[in-house]
């Protein structure tokens, strides 16, 4: 089965170029590969993809979001891959996509494992964007969408994403509701009744590369997201206001305490500055219409640079 390859990057050659490396050694002769610069300040991410054999799709504002649905709209093949800029995807990972999608036609999109790799020099601890699983399983519309998988390693049926309307523009990294793009997508995805599957076959190394500081931020953006999903349960008729709020104290009352039950300082600290994004991402996502399961924000001025 033929496959497209989708990345989005901003203003990061060096983590491209491991990226590009690595997408190539598991590329096959017919598959698709696009790099969708999102808004880079640079010419510096457009030449090294186009150097690869890569086709460069331009964006002119920032945000994954954006980029991966015009980077979808410049291919052709029937399923589409998604990696980032700063993973590297495993040599038999679209191998393992594409038998994938081939045994089951009804399958919609499909998740795998997503393993750190240290950074020289960069401190441990939190490790970020990590999925594991060594076991296959497929879900269903009962399946917790933050349990499936996550955005650095996924790949979706191009009838399933479509059924959807693509991804929402305002969740994610570079857009102003920071994160959850994925989870967004798959929780919209499962309400369809779309299937969809865990393959460990299909694995991805994600670089940590971030300081403290950098991780730091990261989960307040995690936080942003979860809170504007929040938004999107209420909105759907699962909570009240004040119950999603409360579901949001109260769970992340609870991780700070267990963190801090363990003597693990550090992840005290990250739940805590999540749990301040949650709050901040629910008073702002509530500010935003919702139309067929998107948010509508007027622009992207307050997108936040990846």
């Amino acid at each position: 089965m033929k496959l497209a390859v989708v990345i989005a990057s901003r203003d990061r050659p060096g983590q491209l170029a491991g990226a590009l490396e690595a997408v190539h050694r598991s590329l096959r002769d017919d598959d698709e590969l696009v790099v969708v610069d999102s808004a880079s300040r640079t010419g510096a991410t457009a030449e090294l993809a186009a150097r690869t054999g890569a086709r460069v799709v331009r964006c002119e504002a920032p945000g994954t979001c954006r980029a991966r649905n015009a980077g979808t709209g410049a291919t052709s093949a029937p399923v589409i891959a998604f990696t980032d800029d700063d993973c590297r995807p495993g040599p038999g990972w679209l191998e393992a996509i594409s038998a994938a999608f081939e045994a089951d036609p009804d399958l919609g999109f499909l998740t795998g494992p997503v393993h750190p790799e240290p950074e020289p020099g960069r401190p441990g601890g939190l490790h970020l964007s990590v999925i594991s699983g060594a076991e296959a399983r497929t879900f269903d519309p009962r399946t917790d969408p933050t349990s499936v998988g996550h955005g650095a390693n996924m790949a979706w049926r191009r009838t399933a994403l479509e059924a959807i309307g693509g991804f929402d523009e305002t969740l994610g990294p570079g857009a102003p509701l920071r994160a959850a793009e994925d989870l967004d997508a798959f929780g919209r995805a499962l309400a369809a009744r779309i299937p969809g599957r865990f393959e460990p076959a299909a694995e991805v190394g994600h670089r940590q590369w971030r300081d403290r500081g950098g991780q730091l931020r990261t989960y307040y953006g995690y936080g942003i997201g979860s809170g504007a999903l929040a938004v999107k349960r209420w909105r759907g008729g699962a909570r009240s206001p004040a119950g999603e709020l409360r579901k949001i104290f109260g769970d992340g009352v609870r991780r700070v305490g267990r963190e801090l039950a363990a003597g693990y300082e550090l992840g005290a600290a990250a739940e805590t500055v999540k749990l301040a994004g949650s709050l901040r991402g629910f008073a702002r996502a509530a500010r935003l219409p919702l139309v067929d399961g998107h948010f509508r924000s007027p622009d992207h001025a307050g997108a936040v640079p990846r």
